[in-house]
């Protein structure tokens, strides 16, 4: 870099030096600083669609634009395409002239890259710099012309060792100036300014890439950070907006289902069908069943979204864990045993055992695990199993069931929200998908993990863990 630095300074120096020296002569209305940016930049532009994009160099577009850069200095471009002469900039007669530079730069040592022609025309002079091509596959070659009339008028016939002069510090200084210009600067900030058109049209499927250690190269590595950032924003966005879609289509239907019971009972009653006691109470109880089931699917939504937020709070305390096994037990064996399930359960966490926990919250989890084994059973003897313990630093709490069981694929989206395996199988199974989400979160909560495994036809097993010796407040 501080090789760069010396040469960008010495040549920034002596080209500005030459430059002004001859001023009155070459840069017509501008001052020496504005001559030398607009040298500068015909030459970047010329470098840089030679390496990046040479498709550029045959387009009348681009050789126009170079034509208008060359105006300044009394000049235009002309573009040699095999046997094809074009003129661009500000040029009368263009086809006189034309015929002159070809019968100029057809003369012995006229035709090498780089090469300088002089060329009176009209009562001027005219300087020619030739810059060939070589790795484009038709012949193509540019001469960038600039009017240097009044420095013939002032040092009699054009000095040739000017030219001589003027064409090594070109060679020497703003070759390597120019390469490092392109290559550090302007390439990275073509790209910046490509990002930003992409992201402009909302597309973020891009990515820019700078090896360059200076601030251009910085800048360029946080754009793209900033680029990823907003595209994993995007993202998530999005997801959440399917994941709300989703809701809405599974609470429509999850809602829809109860109520149209609800109402089809209503209306037996209204119409007298139920015409006995023992009828009447059939139809109540349903009713109140399917309240029940819609009261426990708002009551999700809700804890959910206050999770989501934390709003939710926790309450810790010292539990002791054979009490809680109870009672939880003796809270399923009521609510399930009329339904034909056989529970079962297994408590080896050890008579002493205390866990940190919110009790409630906690068995709020355990109740929805087993509600979602009921659920989805589909066997003509269900059997669910409810099992404490422990291991290693962290009380264990699994519930197994001897269902349907899943695939692989779907074991692993359990636990996502709104999630519903098999949606064809299961379509007519009440349930938002938020069951596992809430349990998942509170075991979270906790600072416990949470899995679950499965043989499918036969079984599931779901497991969470709550660390030993935790203080929550």
């Amino acid at each position: 870099m501080l090789t760069a630095a010396i040469v960008t300074v010495t040549g920034i120096g002596l080209v500005t030096g030459v430059v002004s020296y001859f001023a009155k002569g070459i840069v017509k209305d501008q001052n020496p600083r504005e001559a030398f940016q607009r040298g500068i930049d015909v030459i970047v532009d010329l470098r840089y669609a030679e390496r990046y994009k040479p498709e550029e160099l045959v387009s009348p577009a681009f050789a126009s634009l170079l034509g208008k850069q060359l105006q300044p200095f009394g000049g235009f471009l002309v573009v040699q395409e095999g046997e094809r002469w074009e003129s661009y900039g500000a040029l009368k007669e263009e086809d006189t002239f034309l015929a002159q530079l070809r019968k100029d730069v057809s003369k012995p040592g006229k035709h090498t890259d780089g090469a300088f022609t002089v060329s009176s025309w009209e009562g001027r002079d005219l300087l020619a710099l030739r810059y060939d091509f070589p790795a484009i596959d038709d012949p193509l070659t540019y001469y960038l012309i600039i009017d240097v009339t009044e420095m013939s008028v002032k040092g009699g016939r054009f000095p040739y060792f000017v030219v001589l002069g003027i064409a090594i510090l070109l060679g020497i200084v703003l070759v390597p100036l120019i390469w490092i210009t392109t290559k550090d600067i302007v390439r990275p900030l073509r790209q910046l300014e490509q990002g930003s058109r992409c992201i402009a049209e909302g597309d973020l499927n891009f990515s820019l890439q700078s090896k360059v250690r200076n601030e251009v190269g910085s800048v360029i590595r946080s754009y793209e950070k900033m680029r990823s950032e907003l595209q994993q924003s995007i993202g998530a966005q999005l997801a959440l907006e399917e994941n709300r879609k989703e809701l809405i289509s599974n609470i429509s239907h999850d809602l829809k289902t109860p109520l149209t019971s609800i109402k089809g009972y209503v209306e037996g009653i209204r119409e007298g069908i139920a015409n006995d006691p023992e009828k009447l109470k059939k139809y109540i109880d349903v009713i109140y069943t399917k309240t029940l089931d819609m009261d426990r699917m708002i009551d999700d939504l809700f804890l959910l979204s206050k999770l989501d937020l934390d709003q939710e709070k926790f309450h810790f305390d010292a539990v002791s864990l054979e009490e809680f096994y109870r009672q939880t037990m003796s809270e399923l064996y009521i609510e399930y045993e009329s339904a034909g399930i056989r529970l079962t359960g297994e408590y080896e966490a050890g008579l002493d055992a205390v866990a940190t926990m919110d009790a409630q919250k906690v068995k709020r989890a355990i109740l929805n695990i087993v509600g979602n084994s009921v659920k989805f059973m589909d066997k003509k003897e269900p059997h669910i199993h409810v099992y404490f313990g422990r291991q290693s630093e962290a009380w264990v709490i699994a519930v197994r069931d001897n269902g349907p069981g899943m695939e692989q694929s779907e074991l692993e989206r359990i636990f996502d929200r709104f999630y519903r395996a098999d949606a064809d199988r299961n379509q007519n199974v009440a349930g938002s998908g938020i069951g596992l989400a809430i349990v998942k979160q509170i075991v979270a909560f906790h600072g416990g993990t949470i899995t679950a495994r499965s043989e499918l036809g036969q079984s599931m097993k779901v497991l969470f863990t709550i660390p030993m010796n935790q203080s929550r407040a």
